[in-house]
């Protein structure tokens, strides 16, 4: 059968931050774009531990991503990518989409690193309805008097922002126990400025313990195990141990091993297939770089432009990372500006994150009529009530301003 169109073919496995921004960049005018994901919708990921603290419900995270495709005039394929290679993708039900060019960004899976126990007694934090379920469960154990051990498996960004937010919504709840366990010696230690010790000192009044610099065993129904041979009872374990590569990485050769990401050069382009460019978490850039959502977004405009690049014959560019600094919250106590070398500490600074979040989702779903724009106009209004007015109360801030702290190191 004859191609009905004669413009490159684009295929894009993933519609996450990275697969829609580079989705974004490439016209329909120009290119026949096709994109793949097995799930409806996109979820605005560094936003989801609000939702156990009742600060977001959770529909407001996410954007139908057959909305967003067909607006850019794409054509979306809602299935699972079961193999790869430099000609085509292969879907779960035996389809095969050609392409001329490809761009990945499958994003990470659930990691429980093989330890017993985690996939039957610990709560994932990965999706909406991760988060929701957590949710439920404290606000269950909320309604009662007995002692409930609420304990979060994780001291890097996500685990922090997910302790500050049981904080927010139950530190003064006498019934409420919390644990933060590491295997690293401090809390945020890969945010500059010994953050470590900003989060001990909030938390110093507070019913909550740190057992930091040990690895997990197991987690059983009871609580958690630690190699040190440390028991720590818990009801309510909340795993954020981090992301696992998605095994499609491996099966279509895209990366050396199965616990590796895609291997690339500085251009995002396979070090396997040339017309295949891996992207967002998905990807094992040659430089560092923490797995977060600003960096997956500049992954997807610029590999978009490099699949242009890469169609016309010309020479690849190289990525050169943007110097933006990541804002980390803790709950209503405080928030991290981390910058490369130093941070800033102040609750005024939520602000920042929550305006990332209202703009982040207007820039993938723009309205496009007087209802749409409402709808926005809503959303921004209940951000404005949440963080920003609170925030910029004159004598709010006036009480806050003296604590803004810059640490080094």
């Amino acid at each position: 059968m004859a191609r009905a169109s004669s413009k490159p073919r684009v295929c894009i496995v993933g519609a996450g931050f990275a697969g829609l921004n580079a989705a974004q960049q490439l016209k329909a005018s120009r290119y026949e774009v096709t994109i793949i994901d097995p799930a409806l919708y996109i979820e605005w990921l560094p936003n989801i531990h609000e939702i156990i603290s009742g600060v977001k419900t959770g529909d407001e995270l996410r954007l139908s991503r057959q909305r967003i495709i067909e607006r850019l005039g794409h054509c979306f394929i809602r299935q699972k990518v079961v193999g790869l290679n430099a000609a085509a993708a292969t879907l779960e039900d035996g389809q095969i989409v050609p392409f001329d060019a490809c761009v990945v960004s499958t994003g990470g899976t659930y990691n429980d690193f093989n330890i017993h126990g985690v996939s039957d007694y610990a709560l994932p934090t990965k999706s909406v309805e991760d988060c929701q379920r957590i949710a439920k469960k404290l606000r269950l154990a909320a309604l009662g008097h007995k002692t409930t051990r609420v304990t979060v498996v994780g001291g890097g960004i996500e685990g922090v922002e997910f302790l500050g937010e049981a904080l927010r919504a139950y530190r003064n709840r006498p019934q409420f126990e919390f644990s933060l366990i590491d295997s690293k010696p401090k809390v945020l230690a890969e945010c500059a400025g010994n953050l470590d010790r900003q989060i001990k000192a909030h938390t110093s009044s507070l019913n909550v313990d740190f057992s930091l610099g040990q690895r997990v065993a197991s987690v059983e129904k009871e609580g958690v195990y630690l190699e040190s041979g440390k028991a720590i009872e818990s009801d309510i374990t909340i795993w954020s141990g981090g992301l696992a590569p998605n095994k499609l990485l491996y099966e279509s050769r895209l990366a050396e091993t199965p616990n590796e990401w895609g291997h690339v050069n500085r251009a995002f382009q396979s070090r396997h297939y040339e017309n295949v460019f891996v992207i967002g978490d998905a990807a094992q850039y040659p430089l560092a770089l923490s797995k977060q959502a600003f960096h997956a977004i500049d992954m997807g405009k610029f590999a978009a432009h490099n699949i242009e690049r890469y169609l016309k014959g010309q020479a690849l560019k190289q990525f050169e990372p943007g110097a933006k600094p990541q804002v980390v919250t803790f709950g209503d106590l405080d928030t991290f500006m981390v910058f490369n070398g130093f941070s800033v500490s102040s609750s005024v600074l939520g602000a920042a994150k929550e305006a990332v979040y209202t703009l982040g989702l207007l820039q993938l779903s723009p309205p496009q009529n007087a209802k749409e724009a409402v709808r926005s106009l809503d959303l921004f209004q209940k951000s404005v009530r949440r963080v920003y007015l609170p925030s910029m109360n004159p004598l709010n801030l006036a009480s806050k301003l003296p604590k803004v702290k810059f640490m080094r190191g």
